[in-house]
């Protein structure tokens, strides 16, 4: 009788899938259940039914630049957790500069916590946005407006209980108005309750 043998990558692969297979039907190691009901497993808790998260997103911070001017913006934003681990949220962000410059956006979104362990998650988040921008006054006065579509998949991690940061790409897709289609990372950083 002749045996066929596999090739090296082939054997490497099988092996990796019976291993990720056996770690998925293998139970997870047990622990007391807290009397008080309190989820303090995965996330710390992030993403129960009930929470509330405020973050400040992209970018908050006042600029001054010697004989340029200034600028000074915020974007605060609130999301509540209306089952577990699905979120519906908005977001308000304001900023002016010098020159009359005035910056404001208005969104709303719903959003997915998935949470690897109890320091590192995943809170991917769709919505849709306003934005309008404005500068100068009289006759130099300009401005223009957008709606965007949103995506954002930050990678969360919750420093301790109840303070968490995050890194991720964003996506806007202009759907109408004078702006563009915009992508990149962003930060955020808040807490929950």
């Amino acid at each position: 009788m002749m045996r066929h043998l596999l090739s090296p990558k082939v054997a490497k692969a099988v092996a990796a899938s019976a291993v990720g297979c056996a770690l998925l039907v293998v139970p997870a190691r047990a622990h007391a259940q807290d009397p008080s009901g309190a989820s303090n497993a995965l996330g710390q808790g992030f993403g129960d039914k009930g929470q509330l998260a405020i973050s400040g997103e992209l970018n908050s911070a006042f600029t001054k630049v010697n004989h340029a001017g200034w600028s000074f913006n915020v974007q605060p934003a609130g999301d509540y957790f209306v089952i577990p681990s699905v979120s519906v949220g908005g977001l308000l962000a304001y900023e002016m500069a010098s020159g009359d410059f005035k910056h404001e956006i208005v969104g709303v979104r719903a959003g997915f916590n998935f949470n690897v362990n109890e320091h590192i998650g995943a809170w991917g988040k769709a919505g849709v946005a306003y934005d309008h921008q404005s500068s100068g006054t009289g006759t130099t006065a300009a401005s223009f407006s957008s709606t965007y579509l949103t995506i954002d998949l930050p990678i969360m991690i919750h420093i301790v209980p109840h303070v968490f940061a995050g890194i991720g790409p964003f996506y806007f897709l202009k759907v109408a108005g004078d702006g563009n289609s915009a992508y990149g990372y962003h930060t955020l950083v808040g807490g929950w309750f």
